[in-house]
């Protein structure tokens, strides 16, 4: 069976959707809201019906808040996806590393007294490997929490938005201007 895994160093406009999953598929890194907004404005002949200016003021932000808020929760997937497969990486490397350190134990009682002195200078080389990749696996944590928190920032500026213009939608959508008009 032949592998369909794409890699960034090969693909590097490809990101992956889910790690661990096979049934999901590599994707081109693109916001899908952003593209349907542009593809609608492009495509887009006839407006229909003319609605009045500030209804489609409110629609247009409206949706480009939508997309906004969209494209980051999909950045924020995408950074967490990221950071789990560093991690798994790291994690199978730190094992492969402590197999072959328990490998040297098990073969040193075999070797004569002067070539023990090699196999610790490889256990040593061994033993610094896996607490570079512990180091790089808390490097990679830090990187992450600041990106998730930077994205998460802008996400909630994106919501509150989102949030604001809707109450000032529904403070001057014609229905509550012509009750208070008259009572």
């Amino acid at each position: 069976m032949e592998s369909k895994t794409l890699y960034l160093a090969t693909y590097p406009n490809v990101a992956f959707t889910h790690s661990g999953d096979s049934r999901k598929k590599a994707v081109p890194f693109a916001h899908k809201e952003l593209k349907k907004s542009l593809e609608a404005i492009v495509s887009e002949s006839d407006p229909g019906p003319r609605r009045p200016v500030l209804e489609d003021m409110f629609t247009d932000k409206a949706r480009t808040l939508k997309a906004s808020v969209n494209a980051l929760l999909e950045e924020i997937q995408l950074r967490q996806d990221l950071n789990t497969s560093h991690f798994n990486k790291m994690n199978d490397e730190i094992c492969r590393q402590h197999t072959e350190l328990m490998q040297l134990d098990n073969i040193r009682d075999s070797y004569p007294f002067d070539l023990t002195r090699d196999l610790d200078e490889a256990k040593a080389r061994i033993k610094s490997n896996v607490l570079e990749l512990e180091r790089e696996k808390r490097q990679e944590g830090l990187e992450c929490w600041r990106d998730l928190m930077f994205l998460k920032k802008y996400l909630m500026r994106s919501l509150k938005d989102y949030w604001e213009l809707a109450r000032r939608r529904n403070a001057l959508s014609p229905s509550k201007l012509t009750s208070s008009i008259t009572s």
